[in-house]
């Protein structure tokens, strides 16, 4: 085995460990997926270079083609997902995935059925990647840099830098096979980026603790370095005992098989879990439904008895046992009005009618304030006059407790929450209700999944709060936004139509 060869294998090791890593300790991180399939195609590209520096076979080149061009978009997946800007460069992201995974089948065509089906070859097909990838790898770049100008934490600062350093190291040394197959006199060094890539990736998720995990550190890292070093000697074996037989070619085959195996179970789980959550979600709905509607009758009957009992003591004369007979009549009712409440609030049926917004926001600030414990400030800023849009002010309180609530939890050691109430006239009228805290904030991977439901930062949390503040504001044909930087605290605002009454 020649040198070259031997770091190929050292390559496609590190890569199979990183996918190892991400499997077993990134759940439930949105990185993961594209973390493992970064490491499963770094691995197959490598062990396809393995098979050509063994066995010479122009096969294993095409199959390396096959590989490479995966890598460039999944690279800016992870990229855009690490800066918190997926979904909003979701139209061009997909449109990089079209293009390359057309590249990569054009080369599997190329494989089954040799021939002319790619006039030039190897090296037009080498200059097609060099040159559609560059671009890509310039969009990850400026995307890096410009969220290291946002960000605001030591920890994310260095998150960054390592992040962007891989990218530059990564594309630096990459492009010089692609040089050399259109002749350029430069060594072949992407095995050793590739390699670099994957330690500085184990470095992003291990020592910068990308990747939130109770398992020990090391503990994570040694059970993947002995998976990937348990396959990448597998393969080696099988490369270097049927070098001059078909079984290379089949062997190689393999390889290709485990990471389309790979990715076959990553989404699959993906969208497993997305299916688990929206029917739990769902569950939920409708438990909290039935459990409202079975509480009723047996509260009812227990008003009727309470309100006979007291109907009673009353034509008794027994004043004293009266009134706390009464009292336990008053308390069931407003047991009664809860259960109403939350059986409307499960379905977010809104029952609109004109509210004072500021009395609202006052009152749920004076029930919320016991609760914001020692060192904390609420600050209050309404507008004047109070709006009354025609809103369902049991559905938006609850919104706005859940706000608050989260606002003082984000605070452990003290701060400032700051309420607002505003009247903004853009395009249509609006009332908007502000909840600042300045507390922790969020990271830019955590803004972007906020409003997920059953995504939370909190060990107890359920992942709820924000979907429903958001299906309460859309229930009133209005939505939610949200400001957070990581350390500098998150402002939440919640808006609806302004339909004003004639007291503004």
């Amino acid at each position: 085995m020649n040198s070259w060869a031997a770091v190929h294998v050292l390559a496609a090791t590190s890569g199979l460990v990183v996918a190892a890593l991400a499997l077993s300790r990134g759940s439930p991180s949105p990185l993961r997926r594209p973390l493992a399939l970064l490491g499963a195609v770094q691995f197959a590209w490598n062990a396809a270079s393995t098979g050509l520096q063994l066995t010479r076979h122009e096969a294993y080149s095409w199959l390396g083609t096959i590989a490479a061009p995966f890598f460039p978009p999944l690279a800016l997946y992870f990229v855009l997902i690490f800066v918190g800007r997926r979904t909003r460069r979701r139209t061009l992201l997909r449109a990089s995935w079209v293009f390359f995974v057309a590249q990569s089948l054009c080369s599997l065509v190329e494989l089954i059925i040799p021939g002319e089906q790619l006039p030039g070859g190897l090296v037009v097909t080498a200059e097609v990647l060099l040159v559609t990838s560059l671009p890509l790898a310039a969009w990850g770049i400026v995307e890096v840099a410009l969220h290291l100008k946002r960000v605001t934490t030591p920890l994310e600062r260095n998150r960054s830098q390592v992040l962007l350093f891989a990218i530059v190291v990564v594309v630096a040394l990459l492009v010089t096979d692609p040089l050399a197959d259109m002749g350029l006199q430069l060594p072949r060094l992407s095995a050793l980026g590739s390699f670099t890539f994957n330690v500085l990736l184990l470095h992003l998720t291990l020592g910068l603790g990308l990747f939130k995990s109770e398992r020990p550190r090391r503990v994570a890292l040694g059970q993947a370095v002995v998976v990937g070093l348990l396959f990448a000697t597998s393969y080696l074996v099988f490369y270097l005992a049927f070098q001059d037989r078909m079984g290379v070619l089949i062997t190689a085959l393999t390889a290709l098989s485990l990471v389309l195996a790979i990715i076959t179970w990553l989404f699959v789980n993906s969208a497993s879990a997305a299916k688990v959550g929206l029917e739990r979600f769902a569950t939920l709905g409708r438990f909290s439904a039935q459990m409202a509607h079975d509480l009723k009758n047996p509260l009812a009957a227990a008003i009727g008895a309470s309100e006979y009992l007291a109907e009673e003591l009353r034509r008794d004369g027994r004043e004293d046992t009266r009134a706390m007979s009464e009292l336990v009549v008053q308390q069931l009712q407003r047991l009664g009005t809860v259960i109403d409440r939350y059986q409307r609030l499960s379905r977010l049926e809104a029952q609109r009618a004109p509210t004072d917004v500021n009395a609202l926001v006052t009152k749920v600030l004076s029930l919320q304030s016991f609760a914001a414990g020692h060192g904390i400030a609420i600050d209050t800023r309404l507008t004047q006059p109070a709006p009354r849009p025609a809103i369902d002010a049991d559905l938006l309180a609850s919104a706005l407790e859940n706000l608050v609530k989260n606002g003082i939890e984000a605070m452990p050691k003290g701060g400032t929450l700051t309420v607002s109430t505003d009247v903004q006239r853009d395009d249509e009228a609006r009332v908007v209700i502000a909840v600042r805290d300045t507390g922790t904030g969020l990271d830019a991977r955590a803004l972007e999944q906020a409003f997920e439901p059953f995504f939370t930062t909190k060990a107890t949390g359920s992942g709820l709060g924000l979907a429903f503040v958001r299906e309460v504001a859309q229930a009133h044909g209005g939505d939610v936004g949200l400001v957070s930087r990581e350390g500098a605290g998150t402002t939440v605002s919640l808006w609806i139509p302004a339909d004003i009454d004639s007291n503004e």
